[in-house]
């Protein structure tokens, strides 16, 4: 065994970041079928916010105490004796989509089964690695969205945050004229230099008349789309005929009683609302990596370059979870054991 005692972030309570605290634990012995991964990097997601405040839908899976986190980057420390394709030092991927539950990569080290671990290609850069679940979503969703068709038009909203930036850089790497919204003028030059075409500010421009001068009176094909709120009918103004919708988060709550009256005033451009979440694929876990595999592969070739993270210790994951929510970062944020 190469470590025998590690540490964790462990919740006891829900509530704010100060409830994120360091814990030590026994790793366990391995079984045969099992890797202990000692981690590099581990990312830090609005899941584990849930997780920590106890809004998760899927709390249930999460009893007290219990360790966030929902992907990291390692490498093998040491294998069970029946796993022979595997050795020390051989960079891995965890994820705990692929385990059943979401949870647990906040530590030093897991121990995980052989089964759901992936492997990662030699020339792939760890720090890099520990983001692929946004843009494992990002594939997921555009595929979702039909994007294996003719390309049009792509309006990421909210696009400074991690799963905008991947958004926008693989809706260009699939073929999309990209718009992307940001809240302030200070995220502008992050996202363009993701790759977006136009960069909007939802909160200075006019959205609608925006859209429509950028897009030459057309309208976005594909609108991607995680706040809704009480405005959110307004985004029949700004599609094209036969757009799609797509909400995949609602952090800014239901929409006014009025939205099926702004849906019906917009029949004409046959626009249609879809919702979508990881969580279709839970049962599926072939689907899931192959997934994975499709988001290693666009960054493996270049097609898509990920921007560099912001780093916390890992004791300091209360201080990476109040940037996270404060909504003033750019990209992802990570945590280093």
């Amino acid at each position: 065994m190469v470590l025998i005692r590690a540490r964790k972030i462990q919740l006891s309570g829900f509530g704010g970041p100060e409830v994120l605290e360091v814990a030590e634990f026994a790793v366990p012995a391995l079984g045969p079928r099992d890797v202990l991964v000692r981690s590099q990097a581990i990312g830090v997601g609005w899941p584990d916010v849930y997780v920590r405040t106890g809004t998760y839908p899927w709390q249930h899976l999460f009893p007290l105490p219990a360790t966030p986190g929902i992907e990291m980057s390692g490498r093998v420390a040491a294998v069970g004796a029946e796993v022979a394709d595997l050795q020390a030092g051989q960079p891995v991927y965890v994820s705990s989509r692929l385990m059943g539950f979401r949870g647990g990569c906040y530590a030093d080290a897991m121990v995980v089964p052989r089964d759901v671990l992936v492997e990662l290609p030699g020339n792939m850069d760890l720090d890099v690695a520990a983001g692929l679940a946004y843009y494992q979503l990002a594939v997921a969703l555009l595929k979702a969205a039909g994007a294996t068709g003719p390309a049009g038009w792509a309006m990421v909203s909210g696009a400074g945050g991690g799963v905008g930036t991947a958004l926008v850089q693989t809706a260009k790497a699939l073929g999309y004229r990209v718009l992307a919204s940001v809240g302030h003028d200070g995220k502008r030059a992050h996202v363009a230099s993701a790759g977006a075409d136009a960069v909007i500010n939802y909160r200075a421009d006019n959205m609608a008349e925006a859209v429509l001068e950028i897009t030459g009176g057309r309208g976005v094909d594909l609108w991607l789309e995680s706040f809704a709120g009480p405005d959110f009918g307004q985004v029949f103004r700004s599609m094209a005929p036969w757009g799609k919708v797509m909400l995949y988060n609602a952090v800014g709550g239901h929409p006014a009683p009025g939205f099926f009256d702004d849906w019906r005033a917009a029949m004409g451009k046959c626009v249609s609302v879809q919702y979508f979440s990881m969580h279709v694929y839970e049962e599926d876990a072939q689907a899931m990596r192959g997934l994975l595999q499709d988001a290693i592969g666009l960054i493996v070739d270049g097609a898509v370059t990920p921007p560099a993270g912001t780093f916390f210790k890992l004791e300091e994951a209360a201080q990476a979870h109040r940037l996270l929510e404060s909504g003033g970062h750019r990209g992802r944020i990570f945590l280093r054991p």
